[in-house]
C-alpha cells in the first residue's frame, strides 16, 4: 500500500512538472507579468448569461510559474464528483500598461464515491486578464476531464465538462 501511494505521489509530481514545462513553452517571460503574482479570491459563474456564481475559489500564482487552486465545490454535489485541490503552471501572454494577460493549466483528481466510482483527472484551463493597479482578475475557466490512466495534455483524451467566466480580487494582508 505504501509503495502504491508513493508511486501515485511521484506520478502526480511528474505530471505537474511536465505541465509547468509545457505552460512556459510560449508567451512572454514570467517577469513581464510579475505584478500578477499573488493570491486571489474568485467568484466563478456558470456559462449561462446572468447566472449567479456557482462556486468560489482560491487561486495563487507564484513568481516561478506554479499555480495552486482550491474550490468551494470540492466536496462534490448533484451531477459531479468530489475532487482534490489543484496544482499546475501559468504563463504570461502579454503585458501592457498595467493590464496583464495570462493562461494557466491546473490538474486535480476526482475522488471515488458510490455515484462516481471511476477516478478521473480534471484539467482546468484559465485564460485571464489582471488589472494590477486595481488588484483584479477576470476571464474564463474551462474544465476538461481525462481518464485516470490517460494523458490530460492529449486533446483526444479530453472531454469538455464545464466552462464559464470568473472574476477575482487580490487577497491583501491587513
Amino acid at each position: 500500500m505504501r509503495q502504491a501511494a508513493g508511486a501515485l505521489i511521484a506520478g502526480a509530481v511528474a505530471v505537474i512538472v511536465v505541465g509547468q514545462a509545457r505552460a512556459q513553452e510560449s508567451g512572454q517571460p514570467l517577469a513581464a507579468c510579475a505584478e500578477a503574482v499573488g493570491a486571489y479570491l474568485s467568484a466563478n459563474h456558470g456559462k449561462e448569461a446572468g447566472n449567479a456564481f456557482a462556486s468560489r475559489s482560491l487561486l495563487s500564482l507564484s513568481a516561478d510559474g506554479l499555480v495552486t487552486f482550491a474550490d468551494s465545490g470540492q466536496g462534490g454535489g448533484e451531477g459531479f464528483a468530489p475532487f482534490t485541490g489543484g496544482q499546475g503552471a501559468w504563463r504570461c501572454l502579454a503585458s501592457d500598461a498595467g493590464s496583464l494577460r495570462l493562461s494557466a493549466t491546473i490538474l486535480d483528481f476526482t475522488l471515488a464515491t458510490p455515484d462516481w466510482p471511476n477516478h478521473r483527472i480534471g484539467r482546468l484551463d484559465i485564460d485571464a486578464t489582471v488589472e494590477a493597479t486595481k488588484g483584479t482578475m477576470n476571464g474564463t475557466m474551462t474544465l476538461l476531464m481525462a481518464p485516470f490512466d490517460g494523458d490530460p495534455f492529449t486533446a483526444a483524451e479530453l472531454v469538455p465538462d464545464a466552462a464559464g467566466p470568473f472574476d477575482a480580487v487580490r487577497i491583501v494582508a491587513p
